[in-house]
């Protein structure tokens, strides 16, 4: 199990990315970053796949978001929340101590992010480990 978490603004639903650091036994670092796999759920030429690649992004605005996606898709089935199994597509490096990257892996995967950070959370756990 990885130490999976994402990073957000608070009251974050639509939670898209998620990343992992791990230190491995030979002195260097795992790195990974997943991306939510919304291609699961909506198949190219669609008329939903058309709107999405129309809108291009979720808009935010003072009083409501525009979702590029149903908001059942981008807040839930799709959204990396933690605690919660979802589909992912993942990339791995192997990076050393001085931050070269020694090999890189894309893979499909299932994964299970362990917190939903916001970014004061993260900067105090980075702030004080």
């Amino acid at each position: 199990h990885l130490p999976i978490c994402s990073v957000d603004p608070p009251g974050c639903t639509d939670i898209d990315d998620a990343l992992h650091f791990r230190e491995l036994e030979n002195g260097n670092c795992e790195v990974g970053v997943h991306i939510a796999d919304v291609s699961h759920f909506i198949r190219p030429g669609t008329a939903i796949d058309e709107e999405a690649a129309s809108r291009g992004t979720t808009v935010y605005l003072a009083d409501k978001r525009i979702d590029m996606v149903p908001e059942l898709l981008s807040s839930n089935l799709c959204s990396l929340r933690g605690g919660e199994e979802r589909l992912a597509f993942s990339c791995i490096w192997e990076i050393t101590p001085n931050a070269n990257i020694v090999s890189t892996s894309f893979v499909k995967s299932i994964i299970k992010s362990r917190l939903a950070f916001t970014y004061q959370e993260a900067q105090m756990r980075i702030d004080d480990p």
